[in-house]
């Protein structure tokens, strides 16, 4: 795989793990809010994980269509399988370090999501999107 297409997915990923740190931070906040009952402060990080969010959907259509720009077939599907979580396989370094920040990301939001999850389920009791 050519080295610019692995640096330029490794950049997205990289700007893709710092949007879900702060998804995080922003989660945990929201969290403790509720814990307070702070409905100022629940509404107000509510719209504020919104611009995170699009940005996230920003950075994967950027992903896509650089997968979509590749000529090379083959190049195109060793990039999809490592953002799907493959192995590196016998690539380079940056090849390694896109590997390992796929994984990052992968857990970092099964993180949020887990947080999501808990804190729809508190604040929207029987009506949770989870349910």
């Amino acid at each position: 795989m050519k080295e610019k297409t692995v640096m330029d997915a490794l950049v997205q990923m990289k700007r893709t793990g710092n949007l879900l740190n702060e998804l995080t931070d922003l989660t945990r906040q929201l969290g403790e809010s509720i814990d307070r009952n702070d409905q100022v402060s629940i509404q107000m990080l509510i719209a504020m994980r919104e611009e995170p969010l699009g940005k996230l959907q920003a950075a994967d259509k950027a992903l896509r269509e650089q997968l979509e720009a590749l000529d090379d077939r083959e190049e195109a599907e060793q990039l999809a399988a490592i953002l799907n979580g493959g192995s590196a396989g016998d690539g380079g370094q940056t090849v390694k370090m896109l590997c390992d920040q796929v994984a990052l990301n992968r857990r970092r939001l099964k993180q949020v999501m887990d947080l999501d999850r808990v804190l729809n389920q508190r604040i929207g009791r029987g009506k949770s999107a989870y349910q």
